[in-house]
């Protein structure tokens, strides 16, 4: 069974697009009987979505409210954020510092990967598009302690099999999104075959969707693959950055 989801988001996701509150969805967690939630909003450059650098400290004050109420889940404090055309990423190190967990992919509006924007957006199929894509992921993986990629192909797409070798050699996981289905089952056998391990996240934008990861249920069966290569599915996942914040000590 599903023990954490660390792929979610709050009303610190700007422009109504979360839909929750922190507590609302550790509370929906603590209903699902979870062990962990990382509460992960839009990035510091999303243009429209992101989580603004103003907000960040009374996020993490609800975080931290959200623990004492909460102690039987562990609450991660994170962003999901960016990665950009230079090979970095928007969180900067003195948010890094505060957070929990790092979660990255590609997004469209970033302040900073325009180019990409347009090169998704335009050229989308062109082979000069996948390299550019590809070498975007595989230079910040390289540089950054990033613990999932999210919804890997959605609206980017990029050589799996180097992203992954990658991602396998650092430890960070390879998300199963329960909100996007972007991934073939032969590329998921492909990652399996580079000893990558997949976490499955529901990128609940709504507390009512706090968990729900059928969809990629459905995936892992139909590519054939074992649930134990699944890192918080009858167990939990070590993230890279550690976890340096959250709350004490995991149980089980």
């Amino acid at each position: 069974m599903l023990t954490g989801d660390y792929h979610t988001h709050t009303t610190y996701s700007r422009m109504g697009h979360g839909k929750g509150s922190v507590e609302d969805n550790v509370r929906a967690a603590a209903a699902l009987g979870l062990k962990e939630i990382g509460l992960t909003d839009h990035g510091l450059r999303h243009l429209t979505f992101g989580m603004t650098r103003k907000a960040l400290p009374r996020f993490l004050a609800d975080v931290r409210a959200a623990r004492e109420k909460f102690p039987e889940v562990r609450v991660y404090a994170g962003l999901e954020c960016n990665f950009l055309p230079s090979g970095e990423t928007d969180l900067t190190e003195d948010a890094a510092e505060l957070l929990d967990i790092t979660v990255c992919g590609y997004h469209k509006l970033v302040r900073g990967a325009m180019s990409a924007l347009l090169a998704n957006t335009f050229s989308k199929n062109s082979a000069r598009t996948l390299a550019r894509n590809t070498d975007m992921y595989v230079r910040a993986l390289e540089r950054y302690d990033i613990d999932i990629i999210s919804h890997p192909q959605h609206d980017c797409r990029i050589d799996l099999r180097a992203v992954g070798e990658v991602a396998a050699a650092k430890g960070t996981y390879i998300e199963l999104n329960g909100k996007h289905r972007d991934m073939t089952s032969d590329e998921l056998v492909m990652l399996a075959g580079l000893g990558c391990e997949f976490v499955m996240d529901s990128d609940a934008h709504s507390p009512a969707r706090v968990g729900d990861v059928a969809l990629q249920v459905a995936a892992m069966e139909e590519a054939g693959l074992p649930m134990t290569l699944v890192a918080n599915w009858d167990r939990l996942p070590v993230f890279r950055s550690g976890g340096a914040h959250g709350n004490a000590e995991r149980t089980g």
